[in-house]
């Protein structure tokens, strides 16, 4: 079973200039999920939804749009995109389905306001 909760976080410490912030977190298949907007969320799901994936290569001209055309010196090895971090059972088709379960149920509960 899924346990979801809400957290209060502090973007930069504890200046009373800037409002502390929420996240949500899904702790599902001993992984714990994080997500601090309602798109986060709705991208992850999309992701759980694909049952076999493209492969995570980007080309070259795809990298540079986004970076702009200094992306090798901005762009290293090690960088990882969000869902390259996840880790690789969370695909084994019974959590995969756990996980979309949950996030599902989570997205209702935010969209709902009763979080």
């Amino acid at each position: 079973m899924a346990r979801i909760w809400k957290e209060r976080i502090d973007s930069f410490g504890r200046s009373e200039e800037l409002e502390p912030s929420e996240v949500v977190l899904v702790r599902v298949a001993s992984f714990t999920f994080r997500f601090s907007t309602t798109k986060q969320l709705r991208e992850c799901i999309e992701y759980y939804e694909q049952k076999t994936h493209p492969s995570s290569r980007m080309p070259a001209k795809v990298i540079a749009a986004h970076l702009g055309p200094d992306w090798r010196e901005l762009r290293a090895w090690d960088v990882e995109r969000w869902f390259e971090r996840l880790p690789m059972y969370l695909l084994e088709e019974p959590k995969r389905q756990k996980v979309l379960k949950a996030l599902h149920k989570t997205l209702v509960l935010v969209e709902a306001g009763k979080l």
